[in-house]
């Protein structure tokens, strides 16, 4: 067994072996996950293994870049996805033969599995936890009546069309405004819009890449938020299934003042109504007391994620369901 760094020559082949490890996975998103890994380069590829018996990829970790804004310096970090190991393989210290591939301080998990999370610290360097994410849920009238309907009637998933208006208006001064292109949205030149100490990188080139620019672009509504006219955020929205019942998911959100987060949430429940849809459902590393507007109900279950160095305060950076966990999450739930 050998231990390799990635390269555009085993594209297909790692394509293949993920489509075997993941079947319920799009192949479109599969192909979307290693086709950034292509466009990164050499210092990308080196932080991806791929463990071969031969011929044959029976294990890998795979990351994607990221950048974060540390005070007023710009730094690139490295997503690690989760680490493979094809069930015949287990128990043979290959997930430890992976791990040895963290060498290097710049890495980030959102969302670990609960068996990576016990192993890991135990043989990744600097392996140093940061705030958990955080699974809410809330809910209107419109419950009733999914509820209903998955008691008493064919759980079969509802192919109907979902809406998304063009406009979402929360309080007489504020207004959530539906936009087709990145442009259409004042973004920061630096990707910074709240003022933590470190943040996730949100810019118009993190935007086009992740919601615009990308194959399943009309599943997102992504719209501005404004007060009073003025630009003071942003909030991306979708539809999924999961548990036989439709939902509305805040997939992301930045606010420029972080008193406004939960408007997101708020803006999320207009549109489930207007869907006539129940429930609502978002993550993040914030923590929201309950009451509010909206109600605001916390799962018990965290998303735990660390990062490998020490030298750098990550405690109030914002992580959402796009900055990764929620892939996590929906890995058995199906989106339109």
């Amino acid at each position: 067994m050998q231990t390799i760094s990635y390269s555009l020559q085993l594209h297909d082949e790692l394509f293949e072996y993920m489509r075997k490890v993941y079947p319920h996975r799009n192949d479109s998103y599969l192909q979307w996950w290693i086709g950034n890994i292509d466009v990164a380069g050499n210092d990308c590829w080196n932080k991806c293994c791929v463990v071969k018996d031969g011929e044959i990829i029976i294990g890998c970790t795979t990351v994607n870049e990221v950048e974060i804004q540390n005070g007023e310096k710009r730094e690139k970090y490295y997503l690690q996805a989760n680490t493979i190991v094809s069930e015949e393989y287990r128990g043979k210290g290959l997930s430890r033969q992976i791990y040895q591939c963290y060498n290097y301080s710049n890495w980030m998990t959102l969302g670990f599995t609960d068996i990576a999370w016990k192993i890991q610290p135990k043989y990744v360097k600097n392996f140093t936890p940061i705030k958990p994410v955080r699974i809410y849920i809330t809910f209107n009238f419109k419950v009733l009546g999914q509820l209903f309907n998955r008691l008493f009637k064919s759980n079969k998933k509802d192919d109907k069309s979902f809406f998304m208006p063009e406009q979402i208006k929360a309080k007489n001064n504020e207004l959530f405004v539906k936009v087709s292109d990145v442009g259409q949205i004042d973004v920061p030149k630096s990707g910074r819009w709240i003022g933590d100490k470190v943040e996730l990188v949100r810019d118009s080139d993190y935007l086009n890449k992740r919601f615009f620019n990308i194959y399943c672009a009309n599943r997102y509504g992504v719209y501005r938020y404004e007060k009073d006219g003025k630009l003071e955020g942003y909030i991306v929205l979708r539809k999924m299934h999961y548990a036989s019942l439709d939902l509305v998911s805040v997939v992301d959100y930045r606010f420029m003042d972080c008193h406004d987060e939960r408007r997101a949430f708020v803006a999320a429940n207009k549109l489930a109504k207007k869907n006539n849809i129940g429930f609502v459902f978002g993550m993040s590393s914030r923590k929201y007391g309950v009451l509010g507007t909206p109600i605001l109900f916390r799962a018990r279950k965290l998303l735990n994620c660390a990062v490998g160095t020490k030298e750098i305060d990550f405690s109030d950076m914002l992580v959402t369901s796009r900055s990764r966990s929620e892939e996590r999450f929906s890995r058995n739930a199906e989106t339109d």
